[in-house]
């Protein structure tokens, strides 16, 4: 299995939507376009993660808006290491901090943000849920980078 993470590119657009079946694909092209980074991981040449990076209000501070990891590959490193990749690209844009809302309920992604080294700042929020059915209260994690 050869494993490779780098910014995406426009033709892998289709694949990002299919993994990332939340997202729509105007959100990924305007990430593309006007983000801090949209990278993906690949193995084998197949998209099998994807993260995004983007401004936030708080200076010094991008916050990570997606970061989405294929079913049968979660558990292996995978996001881990993409994680890693856009937490330095990140660094050597001059950003000293990160910031990543996570869903109260997703006790599998707030427990990876934590093992990583993020930590809850206190911060919660309601917004609508990805199926259109109500609201969801998330949480927010931040970590020096």
């Amino acid at each position: 299995m050869i494993l490779n993470i780098k910014p995406a590119a426009r033709y892998q657009t289709e694949d990002i939507c299919a993994l990332a079946d939340a997202r729509d694909r105007d959100f990924f092209e305007e990430s593309m376009r006007g983000g801090l980074l949209t990278a993906v991981v690949t193995c084998d040449r197949t998209v099998k993660g994807v993260c995004v990076c983007s401004g936030s209000p708080i200076p010094d501070g991008c916050e990570i808006s997606v970061l989405f990891i294929d079913k049968e590959q979660r558990r292996k490193g995978i996001g881990r290491k993409l994680l890693s990749y856009a937490l330095r690209e990140m660094r050597s844009q001059r950003f000293t901090r990160a910031f990543i809302w996570i869903d109260e309920n997703n006790t599998a992604a707030a427990g990876f943000i934590t093992r990583f080294g993020f930590s809850f700042d206190g911060k919660e929020r309601k917004v609508p849920s990805p199926d259109g059915s109500g609201m969801i209260s998330e949480m927010r994690f931040r970590i020096d980078i």
